[in-house]
């Protein structure tokens, strides 16, 4: 997780890639081409998982699916206040008008004093919402039936996922799997039903001792491509692109400038065509195959997610506080679009939404089967407009300083008096309906919050 720091900007010298790698990505990347691939070469178990039963209320998003129902004015709402409710017990938004349960409690895990999601950039759900994946104060991963909102078991004791940031990943299409980082240097497989591992490449063999993707990266929305930085012994940070289907790298770029600066985190696009390697004064962006594209202007990182417009123009969301401010000295929430980089300091920043200066915003852009939203969530102390607020930002591509919202909860969290793990992070699953938030309700316990927003993706 991106904890708050002080950022300090070093000038870098220019870089560039070296030569382009062999492996090509696919226009059209079809799931089921890429669940027939990792069967054949990682030994994918053919029997149909056992899962919880679940009856999702899948919307008819047969023509328009913009959360019709939520509130899209841009008044200041000043959070009513309320105490945390019960475990599994729910309540009705009183100016949203959607229900919020709290599904997580220190109860459910012994000698644990908060349970909750990950971050805004982790997607908790597997791919047919029927499992979710918590952690524990204590550094344990938890299985929850997602129907139930009851913890199933550990995932260490499996006892296969046992780093403590095993960067978990679910599989788009296939809900018994997920990939992880194990003993920090290996990208494996773990299959649900039969709690099998399997081990699907050893970076060590590349010459790395470390490889991570900093804890804040995400796998391509076909569940192909993961890029990561790794560590050689002679102390060198190399970024690359791990093909999971080819078990194949990319050319391996030497990021040691930015390292220098301080990398937070690399990322590939949503949709394949992108890696962007955000440091502490710009964002940079380099394609798929590692081959470098240009830097974002100075102020070009913080918060951020990779996103899709809904014509799959894929575009970066940040919150931008040093970036630009409005004219009354407040923040924006950007939009970059990542096809607009050439160079360095260039590329297109429109800003989309304004806030508060102190709200320390997170995004989530994990809805990549109904792109063309972003997930925006604020701290702040309710003087400002979207404080303590879940709301959606509709990233339309136009270059308007205010876009659409659609406003979902408060969630009443309170980062003064809780610590970091008081922020609320909310994240969205991959359909944009549900999403999971984190709050302590001002200074009680940390626990994990859920609103099923299935009604209000109505199609108009």
């Amino acid at each position: 997780m991106q904890t708050n720091k002080k950022y300090y900007w070093i000038a870098l010298p220019f870089f560039v890639a070296l030569s382009a790698c062999e492996i090509e990505i696919p226009e059209n990347l079809d799931s089921s081409e890429t669940e027939t691939s990792l069967a054949t070469s990682g030994g994918s178990n053919s029997t149909a998982p056992s899962l919880p039963p679940v009856t999702p209320s899948a919307p008819d998003c047969t023509t328009r699916c913009d959360f019709v129902g939520l509130l899209t004015d841009t008044n200041k709402h000043t959070p009513p206040g309320r105490s945390a409710p019960a475990l599994h017990s729910s309540y009705v938004d009183p100016v949203f008008a959607t229900t919020v349960t709290r599904i997580t409690g220190r109860a459910q895990v012994s000698g644990s004093s908060r349970i909750r999601h990950y971050y805004s950039k982790q997607n908790p759900f597997n791919a047919d919402d029927s499992y979710a994946i918590f952690q524990a104060d204590d550094g344990h991963w938890w299985l929850y039936n997602a129907a139930t909102w009851e913890p199933i078991t550990t995932v260490s004791d499996w006892p296969h996922v046992t780093n403590s940031e095993p960067e978990i990943q679910w599989h788009p299409t296939n809900p018994d799997l997920f990939y992880f980082l194990k003993d920090e240097n290996k990208f494996a497989r773990f299959e649900i039903s039969s709690h099998t591992t399997t081990i699907l490449h050893d970076f060590g063999d590349d010459g790395f001792t470390q490889t991570a993707g900093r804890l804040e990266a995400n796998m391509d929305k076909s569940g192909r491509f993961y890029a990561m930085i790794g560590k050689t012994s002679g102390g060198t940070s190399e970024a690359f692109v791990y093909d999971v289907v080819n078990d194949q790298l990319s050319q391996r770029v030497n990021v040691n400038a930015i390292e220098r600066e301080g990398i937070d985190w690399i990322s590939i696009s949503q949709n394949g065509n992108y890696v962007v390697l955000m440091g502490h004064d710009h964002s940079y962006v380099y394609d798929f195959n590692m081959n470098y594209k240009g830097r974002f202007p100075s102020g070009s990182y913080g918060h951020a997610d990779l996103c899709s417009l809904s014509s799959g123009r894929e575009v970066l969301v940040f919150d931008g506080a040093d970036y630009e401010e409005a004219s009354d000295g407040d923040r924006w929430i950007n939009m970059a679009y990542l096809d607009t980089v050439n160079g360095n300091d260039t590329g297109q920043i429109d800003p989309i939404a304004k806030i508060g200066w102190s709200t320390t915003p997170h995004i989530s852009c994990r809805n990549t089967s109904f792109p063309g939203w972003a997930l925006v969530s604020n701290q702040g102390n309710g003087s400002n407009n979207f404080d303590k607020e879940v709301y959606w930002v509709k990233l339309s591509g136009e270059a308007d300083t205010q876009h659409e919202v659609r406003r979902i909860a408060h969630h009443y969290s309170d980062r003064e008096s809780g610590g970091y793990f008081a922020e609320q992070h909310a994240v969205t699953n991959k359909d944009g309906t549900k999403i999971i938030y984190a709050s302590n309700y001002g200074n009680g316990e940390v626990a994990a919050y859920y609103i099923n927003l299935s009604e209000f993706r109505r199609p108009q």
